[in-house]
């Protein structure tokens, strides 16, 4: 029996919307997988529009922790005018969520970041834009059993995803570092965060025989004393092993000597040269400036500390 106009007309839009959001999730694999987060800047306008990305970013994070809760309860027959509610607001969330996917893809790549936290936010992103149009398929198509797994996939790759993106402002431990002891053994973690590890035994021997000649800037132990803690403070957030910004990591002496993408930022002997005091010098407006992203800016006498220790040949115990 063939189907009427009005029949084929719900059918024809659901197959247009299927395919139009599977093409554009085939545009998100192509960026992810051709143009990643390179650790280099690509142009102030694609950093404009990336930075809506932390705004964009909790709309599906909150419809996404809605729908489920409706979709529960419009099971309850009092309450079953909120399961149709549920469809509508899955799309907007779906809709949002590659919105919030392909600025984030924006910020990352045009912003210069690079590391294991950014790519790994990166494809949660786009696996969560993923499922949750798949989510949204099937429950057009009124799945019984695929609906529901894929609405709780997407659930579980929001928080996932959130919690990278979490990592990559605030560090690895934002979410767990304050959490009860018990609920720490409950999801497999230690009962006690990890404390920071010690400085290598070479830094602490060289500190520990440093003396009053520590405020030496040509003193070996000046850097371990002086120096890498003003980095750790106001620099890390962006030059970590898991996130460094222009591919510069600061982590580390021997990280921070090697540069970044454009070449070193420390020229032992010569600050004027050195392209780390240039940005830290720079105004806080500045794109260029040091440290970006809300880290606490270094005063003009930690700035100078640091020319000092350039200048006199930046070594390290």
């Amino acid at each position: 029996m063939s189907q009427s106009p009005g029949e084929k007309r719900p059918s024809l839009l659901r197959a247009a919307t299927a395919l139009a959001a599977f093409g554009l999730w085939l545009g998100l694999l192509f960026l992810a997988l051709r143009l990643p987060p390179d650790g280099r800047e690509h142009g102030n306008l694609g950093q404009f529009v990336g930075r809506l990305h932390p705004l964009l970013v909790h709309g599906p994070v909150a419809l996404l922790a809605l729908i489920p809760l409706m979709e529960l309860a419009g099971l309850i027959p009092r309450w079953s005018h909120l399961r149709p509610a549920a469809g509508w607001i899955l799309a907007v969330a779906a809709v949002a969520a590659y919105v919030a996917a392909y600025d984030g893809w924006l910020l990352a790549w045009s912003g210069g970041f690079r590391g294991h936290d950014v790519t790994r936010h990166m494809w949660g992103g786009v696996w969560l834009a993923g499922v949750c149009a798949a989510a949204l398929w099937t429950r057009s198509l009124g799945s019984r059993l695929a609906y529901p797994v894929l609405l709780a996939g997407a659930f579980g790759l929001m928080v996932w995803t959130g919690h990278g993106g979490g990592a990559i402002s605030h560090g690895d431990d934002f979410l767990t570092e304050k959490m009860p002891a018990r609920l720490r053994v409950w999801i497999g973690l230690s009962a006690q965060p990890a404390k920071p590890a010690a400085p290598p035994p070479s830094v602490s021997v060289a500190a520990a025989k440093a003396g009053p000649g520590s405020a030496d800037p040509g003193n070996p132990a000046y850097y371990a004393l002086h120096v890498a803690p003003l980095f750790a403070r106001s620099c890390l957030s962006c030059h970590r092993p898991e996130k460094h910004k222009g591919g510069l990591r600061m982590d580390t002496y021997a990280q921070l000597m090697l540069g970044g993408e454009d070449g070193p930022v420390v020229v032992p002997g010569n600050p004027k040269s050195s392209d780390i005091i240039r940005r830290l010098l720079l105004p806080p407006g500045d794109d260029d400036s040091m440290p970006s992203d809300g880290d606490k800016p270094l005063t003009p006498e930690e700035v100078q500390m640091i020319e000092h220790w350039i200048a006199a040949g930046a070594k390290s115990g």
